[in-house]
């Protein structure tokens, strides 16, 4: 009899362990899936501040780009013999255009219908659905794709040079600008600094 105990003992014991130990994973498990919703950024159904953001990167994309264009010309345009200390300001006409990959669905469908006096009307119906095609980035935000970038007009360049004094120099650094950014004349003013 005292074997039959024992092993009605350790079933029940094992049943109580059994219980235990699954309420123990159980635990853990929500602890983990918990801890994991927590961790993740989540994102916000706020478009307004998205926009702002986008606005605001694009208008710090646009100002790089004006400056970079700027220190470039000043470095050659320095190099010019007899112009001395350049100074260059470049201002543009809007902002950075990005021209996104678009899902482009179109249906047409036609019917023709005889009427009783034997006229044929032919209705075509067509519709037409654009999405903006978006991947993830890395931290899980959908962002379009980019095709293509393209860069704001310059509107005008001023360019204010020590050596700007002489007519021929002007000329030539009017003309360089040009040259570099592909602009007429009429958006480039060279002007001799004090």
């Amino acid at each position: 009899m005292d074997f039959n105990k024992l092993k009605d003992k350790l079933i029940k014991d094992n049943k109580k362990m059994i219980e235990n130990l699954t309420v123990i994973f159980l635990i853990g498990l929500i602890l983990l899936i918990g801890a994991s919703t927590f961790s993740k950024p989540r994102p916000s159904n706020n478009d307004s501040g998205k926009e702002l953001v986008l606005e605001q990167k694009r208008e710090d994309k646009t100002e790089d780009y004006a400056k970079r264009l700027e220190i470039d010309l000043k470095n050659i345009l320095s190099k010019i013999e007899g112009v001395g200390n350049v100074d260059v300001l470049i201002t543009l006409n809007s902002d950075e255009e990005v021209v996104a990959a678009m899902d482009v669905v179109e249906s047409s469908t036609t019917t023709n219908e005889k009427d009783s006096s034997g006229g044929i009307r032919e209705t075509t119906q067509t519709e037409s659905n654009n999405r903006i095609v978006t991947s993830q980035d890395t931290t899980g935000q959908s962002v379009p794709i980019v095709l293509k970038k393209i860069m704001p007009e310059i509107r005008g360049v001023i360019v204010v040079a020590d050596g700007a004094k002489d007519p021929r120099l002007r000329y030539e650094l009017s003309s360089a600008v040009q040259t570099a950014l592909g602009i007429p004349a009429y958006k480039v003013k060279v002007i001799s600094s004090k």
